[in-house]
């Protein structure tokens, strides 16, 4: 019977290869825990009413991990996936990886540099409630500066708006590039219109007459940014529904905009205002932060008194 035995044999090395691979696939898929990716997958519809982990900070979380095990192509599009859901953590993440190769596919480039000028835009909220924009904005400009094929217009745009956000590196870097930052249009009132020339006076009668006092000159009002200072949880409770939570920590009063968007399509057909002391909060369908069919809210602060134009929604 050696045919017998010789496949018996055969069949015995085929089953200990099959063991050796899949306790390879277990080991190396034990480095990111399954229930970061069924969110990351799924959001809310995984079931795992346990897990409180945000969909779009369970991509970043997945993406860091397989950065970190060297795996940059799928760091990257789980990045990617954190980014446009608006997690900051997960969108620094992405940006930096991809800086980090040595050669990218023209696509995956422009990909990359389109999402990090819409986060750069305005729709992105670090998880401790800061305003996460100015790193975004820098890191995004050095995708233009450093990553062929450069552009130092582009870079310089983007250092500015970090500059005009309070990144105070990002200054001295759009200087660099020929970009003035002295004008700060996110922080500073427009400037006011001159007072008119007044005509030359006619000639006086005879009758001694008084003339009028000239108008008194037209001010501009201030505006103050505020959004560093407000922050803007947003948590999505199905595949359809949102629901915001905003918190003035500024040491005055606030009045806030915000409108709920589609990835960067903003709908300001169905924007909501209001006014926060400090330390006060709204949150929910009474406050209108919540939405049905959307994916992200967009929002600005400005000081209590400032003009409604002040507002960049």
């Amino acid at each position: 019977m050696p045919t017998v035995a010789g496949g018996t044999l055969r069949r015995m090395r085929f089953s200990a290869h099959a063991v050796v691979a899949s306790l390879l696939l277990v080991a190396c898929g034990a480095t990111i825990p399954k229930a970061e990716l069924d969110r990351c997958k799924l959001g809310v519809a995984d079931g795992n009413d346990a897990y409180t982990v945000r969909q779009g900070a369970a991509c970043g979380r997945v993406a860091k991990r397989l950065a970190a095990d060297e795996r940059p192509v799928e760091a990257m599009g789980y990045g990617r996936k954190a980014c446009e859901l608006q997690d900051a953590r997960g969108c620094l993440e992405y940006l930096a990886v991809v800086r980090s190769q040595p050669s990218l596919p023209p696509d995956e480039l422009m990909r990359a540099r389109a999402t990090g000028e819409k986060a750069c835009a305005g729709m992105v909220v670090g998880s401790d409630g800061t305003d996460a924009r100015p790193a975004i904005c820098a890191r995004t400009a050095e995708l233009y500066q450093d990553v062929e094929p450069r552009s130092a217009s582009d870079a310089g745009r983007l250092y500015a708006r970090a500059c005009k956000l309070g990144d105070d590196r990002s200054c001295a870097r759009a200087t660099a590039l020929g970009i003035s930052v002295d004008d700060r249009p996110l922080a500073v009132a427009p400037k006011a219109a001159p007072p008119p020339v007044a005509p030359p006076p006619p000639p006086l009668p005879r009758a001694t007459a008084t003339a009028a006092p000239p108008p008194p000159a037209v001010t501009a009002p201030s505006c103050h940014e505020m959004r560093p200072c407000v922050s803007l949880d947003v948590q999505q409770r199905n595949t359809s529904e949102i629901v915001g939570t905003l918190t003035n920590h500024c040491s005055g009063t606030v009045t806030c905009t915000w409108c709920p968007s589609r990835a960067d399509q903003v709908d300001k057909g169905a924007c909501h205002s209001a006014t926060l002391a400090p330390g006060e909060a709204r949150s929910g369908q009474e406050a209108g932060l919540w939405y049905d069919g959307y994916n992200a809210l967009a929002y600005d602060c400005m000081g209590e008194h400032d003009a409604p134009g002040c507002l960049g929604m």
